[in-house]
């Protein structure tokens, strides 16, 4: 098996999130929730339009023709694949510091999510070693979220909600696009250069002082599940 693996420059990264609005671009199609519960509505949407007092673009045009609202309801997502969060660090001026965290699923060594799945319905293909879901399989109970402590199965926010419960979702290496020669969504659309994917041995031959925990990441879970994510972090001089 050759394995992949996410290398992450926490130095570089901007704290933008257009990782994460790339990631819900691509994947729209793929998001559980997709046919389900979908809020934004043509009327509801069209709140964002520009108002046609504003002039120049205000309007829909016999040459552009109605607003289109499907590009609005791509980033309204429920499934969150890659999330930025942020931890702040210190209590005193100019002892301050704010840093980012960039992660999706880790595609682990040893999934958490995997042997808890109750239907067999995540396995980890050989090819990139990726950790992929079958959607037709998944009953939606949880297992895998309640076993994954980097949050990476993902659901529609309500599952109490009536009517049917999408399956679960996840990152999946954006596996389409590796088999295109295409790098995964988040990392070719990074406009600080933060985020890479290459097989295991590439990233130690290229960044050989990098880490496997970063401020932020659980350390006490690398172990237990050997996530295939490589760190620069960031220091703190204070």
């Amino acid at each position: 098996m050759t394995q992949y693996a996410f290398f992450f420059n926490q130095k570089r990264c901007l704290g933008c999130k257009t990782c994460v609005i790339a990631c819900k671009e691509w994947n729209e199609s793929k998001r559980g929730d997709a046919n389900l519960n979908r809020a934004l509505t043509e009327a509801t949407a069209g709140t964002f339009d520009t108002p046609a007092s504003w002039g120049a673009g205000a309007r829909a045009d016999t040459l552009n023709g109605a607003h289109s609202k499907d590009i609005l309801r791509r980033f309204d997502a429920k499934e969150n694949w890659r999330r930025v969060t942020f931890f702040e660090f210190g209590t005193k001026a100019p002892n301050i510091a704010i840093v980012p965290l960039s992660i999706g699923c880790n595609h682990c060594s040893e999934p958490a999510c995997i042997p808890v799945c109750p239907v067999k319905a995540i396995s980890k293909e050989a090819k990139y070693g990726a950790v992929r879901v079958d959607s037709s399989k998944c009953i939606s109970c949880g297992a895998c979220r309640a076993a994954c402590p980097w949050d990476a199965p993902q659901y529609y926010k309500d599952l109490q909600a009536e009517g049917p419960r999408p399956p679960m979702t996840k990152c999946d290496l954006c596996y389409d696009r590796l088999e295109k020669g295409l790098k995964p969504a988040c990392v070719a659309s990074c406009p600080g250069r933060a985020l890479e994917l290459l097989p295991v041995e590439e990233i130690l031959k290229l960044h050989p002082n990098a880490t496997r925990t970063a401020l932020g990441f659980k350390q006490e879970d690398v172990n237990r599940t050997k996530p295939n994510i490589y760190f620069e972090s960031r220091e703190l001089f204070f």
